[in-house]
């Protein structure tokens, strides 16, 4: 994983986390899908990080704690990954 965000991110719409996000989301789906199938992954857009977890209250507890000022794109480890957005 990367180096935790000690900086504030700008805001981004909901789009732009996206189109951030995905691209880092596809490198870690294979990597990942298989051992954490039907988790939920948390990418901040910045550096890359991630953070993945059974539901989203555990992964977003971990990822606001270690990057309290930014913001998170959330995916669906699963076949048809299902994504939303996490401040």
């Amino acid at each position: 994983m990367a180096e935790p965000s000690e900086t504030q991110t700008k805001p981004y719409s909901r789009e732009e986390l996206d189109r951030l996000c995905f691209p880092i989301f596809e490198r870690l789906y294979d990597e990942l899908h298989q051992r954490y199938k039907n988790w939920i992954i948390a990418i901040e857009p910045a550096n890359g990080e991630y953070f993945i977890g059974l539901d989203d209250f555990e992964v977003l507890s971990r990822a606001c704690k270690k990057c309290p000022r930014t913001q998170f794109f959330v995916y669906r480890l699963a076949e048809d990954p299902c994504a939303d957005t996490l401040c």
